[in-house]
Formats: structure tokens, sequence, C-alpha cells
């Protein structure tokens, strides 16, 4: 018996000793990852576009795909002026900061070159060199050279608000849960862009596919598009649906999916208003039903 409680504490012991090590490399790591220095990192050259074309484009990509406006930035007053938040919820404390956009010199993006801009939307990286956190750059990674200069052009023409915003903070433990993905998905620093890139043809598959990656759409329904519980949702809170054609879209007209995207009326039943009510013209969201039709099904009951 001595020998079986001999070994019995020499393996708990183990198992302490390795759960210690496994709880101090995730703090390193999460430290680590908190907004990362990216000081060599490249800057590709880029212009705002001002033509009134792209100002009428930016607004309608800002505005009606990406919804910059109510998702994030005018989400604490002034239209585009960013703001913050102070959290503290059980272990973790924080302050939420969203960006002023607006371009005012000293607390917006007046400050900032094109190029510099362009680099935080597409790459996740600020003109400091520092990684963006919880900024879906992984999505906007794709944005074409035209598109980008036509949402810079925009941004120059906001009024300036002098708002001034901290910094994102987070506390050890809110660091590891974001490292971790339990916060919602953080920001992705994608490659450096080091030559131009061109947006597919309106209307196609990959225009489709275009369109899902600047809406976000992934941030909600997950990498494979197939649905699940949303971060933060409650116990009963609706899922969100698999887009896969394992869901309910392939028993969709065109016209419906375009109500339910548009409108929130899905056949049957209202969406609640956790899901946006995206802008998009009809040539746009018939591209992105397309696409979500050459999905590979992926099953899920949601």
């Amino acid at each position: 018996m001595k020998k079986v409680l001999k070994w019995f504490g020499i393996v708990l012991a183990g198992l302490v000793a390795l759960l210690v090590v496994v709880l101090i490399g995730l703090v390193i790591f999460a430290q680590m990852s908190f907004k990362r220095s990216y000081t060599n990192r490249p800057l590709y050259e880029i212009t705002a576009d001002n033509s009134p074309e792209a100002q009428a484009r930016a607004k309608y990509l800002m505005e009606g795909v990406m919804s910059c406006d109510k998702a994030c930035h005018s989400e604490f007053g002034a239209r585009f002026a960013g703001g913050y938040d102070e959290v503290n919820e059980g272990p973790i404390s924080a302050v939420f900061a969203v960006p002023n956009l607006t371009s005012d010199v000293e607390t917006g993006l007046g400050g900032w070159s094109d190029a510099q801009i362009a680099r935080a939307i597409r790459e996740g990286v600020d003109k400091d060199g520092v990684g963006l956190v919880v900024m879906p750059a992984n999505n906007y990674h794709v944005l074409s050279d035209a598109d980008m200069a036509a949402i810079l052009g925009y941004l120059r023409s906001l009024e300036p608000v002098k708002n001034e915003v901290p910094t994102i903070s987070l506390n050890t433990v809110g660091k590891v849960m974001l490292a971790l993905g339990l916060l919602g998905p953080s920001s992705s620093v994608g490659e450096p862009i080091t030559a131009p890139q061109v947006a597919p043809q309106p209307g196609s598959v990959e225009y489709g596919a275009y369109l899902v990656s600047l809406a976000d759409c992934r941030g909600c329904h997950r990498a494979d598009l197939a649905g699940g519980a949303l971060p933060f949702s409650d116990p009963g809170d609706a899922p969100a649906a698999n887009l896969t054609p394992a869901g309910r879209l392939p028993f969709w007209s065109e016209a419906e999916f375009i109500a339910t995207v548009r409108e929130g009326q899905a056949p049957g039943r209202r969406l609640t208003e956790g899901m946006p009510r995206y802008q998009m013209n009809d040539e746009d969201l018939v591209a992105i039903f397309k696409y979500l039709g050459t999905l590979e099904p992926v099953q899920t009951g949601n």
C-alpha cells in the first residue's frame, strides 16, 4: 500500500508540475503575442483616391459591406471617432478601445500617411509597427489596391473630431483568454503586401468570397462558415447559422437570401438584431449566395 501511495504521490506531483509549466508557457505566449512589435515591417506605397467614383465606392464598402461605422468605430458616440470602455468581469480587467478614424491630427488619422493607414487595415500593424488587437485585418487583407485607395480617400474626407482614445489594454488573464480565442477572434497580422492586389470580377463566385471576407462573416459564423454559438452568448441564445450547403441555404431562393441579409427577414422567422443588416446591392448578395453554395458541406445542426 505504501508503494502505491508513493507512486500516486509522484504521479500527482508530476501532473501538478506539468500544469504549472503549461500555465507559465501560456502566460509567456500571451504576453509576447499581445501588441507584438513589427518595427522592420515594410510599407506598401499607396495613395488615397478622392475621385467622386471612389468616394461612392468607399461609402458603399465602409457602410454597406464592412459596417465599420455600426460595428465598432461609431459605437461610443461621434461617427468614426472611436471611444473606449473599462471592463471588469470576474478575473478579467480591460480597457476596450476603438481608434478614432477621423482626420484629426492629434487624436485621429490626420498624422498618419496613406501607406500607414492601409497597412493597419490590411495587415493589422499600426503606424509605429505594433500589432493591432481585435482588428479583423485578416478579413481585410484581401482588399484590392483600388478599394483600399478609395477607403483612404473616404477616411481623409471625414470631418476631424478631437477624441483622445487610450490604447486597448488587458490584464494577464484577459491576455491569456484572448490568445486562446475565448474573447472572440483577435487580430491576425497578415503577410506584408508587396505587390498590387486586384479584386475578382464583380458577380463571380470569387467576388462573393471577397465580399464574405470584407463583411467579416467568419467573425460570427466561424472559419468554416458552419456556424455555432456566438462569443459571449447566453444559454438559449440562437447560434450563428450554418452557411454551408449542409445548412438551410440550399432550400432558399436568391430573393429569400437577399431579404435575410439586407432586412433580417429569413423564411419563416425574423432574425435578432445581432445579425447586421448589410446594405449591399442585389448583384453582390447573389454573388455571396453563389459562393456559399460552393462550400464543402459541414454538418453542425445549426
